[in-house]
């Protein structure tokens, strides 16, 4: 692969029964740029937490944007809603809450699953989450030997 990145951007409504639409894409985007089983596994669970807080508390009616980019070592994705937005210095380093908890797992999710981790958010004008991996390539470099 150059040093060029490979970029997947679309948008999806927010609707529930979407995100499976988001995952089939970016699994067929990473997988013809020979991103890893073990990268893509993560990164997919970090880009579904983003993709789920977007449609369940953005309340946006506009589409999510998402941006999906491979380069040579690292795979990386946007998700962008023009919802309710919230204010980040209300957002405390979280850790994932305790056993008996049913929400509160999503930022500790997408931070754990990531090398790669921004969040920006306006109240009103909504939020911005970057989540991504640097790659191991092992695949490419068993090739090349």
């Amino acid at each position: 692969m150059s040093t060029t990145e490979a970029v997947l951007d679309f948008r999806v409504a927010p609707q529930p029964h979407l995100s499976r639409l988001v995952r089939e894409r970016v699994i067929d985007f990473a997988q013809t740029h020979d991103v890893g089983e073990d990268d893509l596994a993560y990164f997919l669970t970090a880009l579904g937490e983003a993709v789920a807080n977007a449609i369940e508390h953005a309340k946006a009616d506009q589409p999510i944007l998402i941006e999906v980019r491979v380069g040579e070592d690292r795979i990386v994705a946007t998700v962008q809603d023009r919802g309710i937005g919230f204010p980040t210095a209300l957002v405390i380093e979280p850790d994932l809450p305790d056993t008996h908890s049913e929400r509160g797992r999503g930022l500790p999710i997408m931070r754990r699953c990531s090398d790669i981790f921004a969040l920006h958010s306006e109240p009103g004008r909504g939020t911005a989450v970057v989540v991504g991996r640097y790659l191991k390539r092992e695949t490419l470099r068993a090739t090349v030997a």
